[in-house]
């Protein structure tokens, strides 16, 4: 049986919302990520943008950083996410 990726893939690209597909499928799995508490505000040319409400917790985001576009690349299958930029929200 075929991956349901394969077949939505290029469906996806032929209408042109592969990019946006993609986008909201990294935000859902930053958004299962559990090891900071974040909230994901968009995903946009390689940068995942999330917000975080105490400076402490933006430390250990800033920290373990690698450990989530590590996680999200490897969810996604290929290398997207480059770079997170954390926003605080004091």
């Amino acid at each position: 049986m075929e991956r349901l990726s394969k077949i939505l893939g290029p469906a996806l690209a032929k209408k042109g919302l592969l990019r946006q597909a993609t986008g909201a499928q990294i935000c859902f799995y930053a958004e299962s990520w559990k090891k900071v508490p974040f909230s994901v505000i968009s995903f946009s040319n390689g940068i995942l943008k999330v917000s975080i409400t105490s400076s402490s917790a933006a430390s250990e985001l800033q920290m373990l950083s690698e450990d989530l576009i590590d996680f999200l690349n490897r969810k996604i299958g290929k290398k997207q996410v480059r770079s997170i930029r954390i926003i605080n929200r004091n």
